[in-house]
Order: C-alpha cells, then sequence, then structure tokens
C-alpha cells in the first residue's frame, strides 16, 4: 500500500457521510416491508390458532369412529359373509345420507381449510429451516471458492482492509473468488452472525488481466462491503422482512432503493464514480474499455417509455441506464420509477 492510500486509511467516514449515502426512500421501504411481513406472520398463527381446534375435533371424531368400526367388526366376527355384508351396505348408505346432509358447501369450505392450514405449515417450516439453508450456501461456496487474503492477491486484500477501515469495521470481511462459467457478477450474503463477499472469477480477471483496471475491481467490491455495513446482508435484517420481501413489485422496489444506496457510498469509498465497473457488466472484461462515456450517457437519457419503466418497476437492481445516470450526478437519489 503506497503512502497515499495509508494517509486515506486513515480517514474514517463519518456516521452522517455513511447515513447521506442512503436512498432517500430505503429505510422507509424497510420499515413497510417489516410491518408487512409482521402482518403475514400474525395472519398465519391467526389462521392456525383458528383452525386448530377444528383440527383436534375432526381428529377425535376419526378416531372415535375407527374404534367403533373395529368394534362392530368383533362383534360380528362369528357372522355369516351374507350379514356382513348387510351391514356394510348399511353403513354405506348412512355414511352417504351424512354426506347429502352436509351438502357441498360444508365440503368446499373444509377443502379450503385444509388448504390454509397446510399453507401456515409450509410457512413455519421454511422459517425453521432456513438457518440450515444460510449455512449449506455459506459452506458450499467456501469449498468452490479461493479466498482472498494477505497472500492470495494481496492487492485486492489491501483495498478491502482500506475500505473496512473507512467505515469503521471491526472486523475486514471474508472475500471470495468463484468460477461461474463466464457470469460477471459479485454478491455479498450471510449466515447467522456472519457476512461475506463473492465475486465471480470474470469479474476478477479485469484487475489482475485483462486492464489491470484495479478501480473498477475496486468499486464492486465497494458496493458490496456497503451492503454489509448497512446490514442489507445480515440475518437479522432480512429475518424481519421473510415473507414480505417475497412480494413482487413491493419487495423489488426496496431492493433498487437499496442497490442506489451502496453505489452512492462505494463511490464515497473509491473515490470511483463507478461507471466504468457498470460498462463491464454489460459490455463484458474485454470491451469496456472501448465504450465512450458521453455518447452513452446522451443514449441513457433517450431511453424512455412505458415498457422500459415496467422492466425497471419489476427489476431487483434499477436498469442500468437510470443507474448510471444516477452515478454520473455523484450525489442524491437514483430514480426508483
Amino acid at each position: 500500500m503506497n503512502q497515499e492510500q495509508e494517509n486515506w486509511a486513515d480517514f474514517v467516514l463519518s456516521k452522517k457521510e455513511i447515513e447521506g449515502c442512503r436512498h432517500k426512500s430505503e429505510k422507509r421501504w424497510y420499515r413497510f416491508l417489516c410491518v408487512l411481513n409482521l402482518i403475514i406472520i400474525i395472519g398465519v398463527i391467526g389462521c392456525m390458532v383458528a383452525l386448530l381446534p377444528e383440527k383436534i375435533e375432526k381428529f377425535k371424531q376419526d378416531v372415535s369412529e375407527r374404534v367403533k368400526e373395529i368394534g362392530i367388526t368383533l362383534d360380528k366376527a362369528k357372522d355369516t359373509t351374507k350379514g356382513r355384508e348387510s351391514e356394510n351396505q348399511d353403513k354405506s348408505k348412512k355414511k352417504a345420507e351424512r354426506n347429502k346432509d352436509q351438502g357441498k358447501d360444508e365440503a368446499s369450505l373444509s377443502e379450503e381449510e385444509d388448504d390454509i392450514f397446510n399453507e401456515c405449515l409450509i410457512a413455519i417450516i421454511i422459517f425453521l429451516i432456513l438457518p440450515l439453508v444460510l449455512n449449506f450456501m455459506y459452506q458450499k461456496y467456501r469449498a468452490m471458492s479461493i479466498r482472498i487474503t494477505p497472500k492470495n492477491f494481496p492487492e485486492i486484500y489491501e483495498r478491502v482492509e482500506l475500505y473496512a477501515k473507512r467505515l469503521g469495521m471491526k472486523k475486514v470481511p471474508e472475500v471470495y473468488i468463484i468460477q461461474q462459467n463466464g457470469i460477471l457478477n459479485a454478491f455479498s450474503a450471510f449466515i447467522i452472525r456472519k457476512q461475506y463477499i463473492e465475486i465471480f472469477s470474470d469479474i476478477f480477471e479485469i484487475a489482475y488481466r485483462e486492464h489491470k483496471d484495479l478501480e473498477s475491481i475496486s468499486f464492486i467490491i465497494a458496493h458490496e462491503m456497503a451492503h454489509i455495513h448497512y446490514k442489507h446482508a445480515t440475518f437479522g435484517y432480512n429475518f424481519k422482512m421473510l415473507f414480505s420481501n417475497r412480494i413482487p413489485i413491493l419487495s423489488s422496489t426496496a431492493s433498487r432503493a437499496r442497490e442506489y444506496s451502496c453505489d452512492r457510498l462505494a463511490q464515497k469509498l473509491t473515490g470511483n464514480d463507478g461507471i466504468e465497473a457498470m460498462f463491464s457488466l454489460m459490455a463484458g472484461k474485454h470491451l469496456y474499455k472501448m465504450v465512450d462515456k458521453e455518447d452513452y450517457m446522451e443514449y441513457a437519457k433517450s431511453v424512455k417509455g412505458i415498457f422500459i419503466w415496467v422492466a425497471n418497476l419489476v427489476a431487483d437492481h434499477p436498469i442500468m441506464t437510470k443507474r448510471i445516470i444516477a452515478l454520473e450526478k455523484g450525489e442524491g437519489s437514483g430514480k426508483l420509477y
């Protein structure tokens, strides 16, 4: 690390500066999803409680009928085959009469209640196994990745350490490189009480092989570290909106606000506008340096219309034209819609 970087490392961002990078709507959307998630959980528990007595009573009736059938079978064990057939016919007639008395509406209602009960059980099961799934994915990625350390890709590790210091992090996040068959991407993830970053190897090659471009890879890493610092990549943050975050449009809109926040904080951390890093995700690692920035900005401002609006509305990340326009401004909140 050179002298300029060492001096920069001493400059820790204040809480005000970090919070000032947040999208103006991020916290509002998060609170909304948390409240909605709580309503969903209360609704599920309410349905379970409301249906439980009926389920218990139905179970008791089934057991009682089974016991009676066994008793009748024992009492009539010595009867002739003809007698048993007659008795079975009588039972069938009585059962048919009972079914007619109940009516089709009651049968339909019972099926709906069964469906609701089963859906509630599935939701509870998902809730219980989530920590196991997260740990499985973490161990799977670790087993398939190379960890960035002071000895493995030290230039990148120094950047990660630098950004951790600037953000006031107590620990330097674990960063891994993984091969994903040419896909250009990176993500931050979590297990309970731990966060980590995965960088796909083709993006990483930008820094070492294609263009010796540490600035673009640094912006991508800083963006993922911003997710960690804002607690987007924590179990507690995501647990509070576990079910509501599965609702289309609502979840994607909240996600776009988070992405804008992390882009802005990455700019603050790196001193880089991040536009070339976005170009690499579109044009690829070989060609992104050849993209004319001014020409693209003119093109981006012309990309409009109802279909563009819808495409952005359903996307977890802002569409690239909106995202790069926000990066080019260098301040303020990007457009969610």
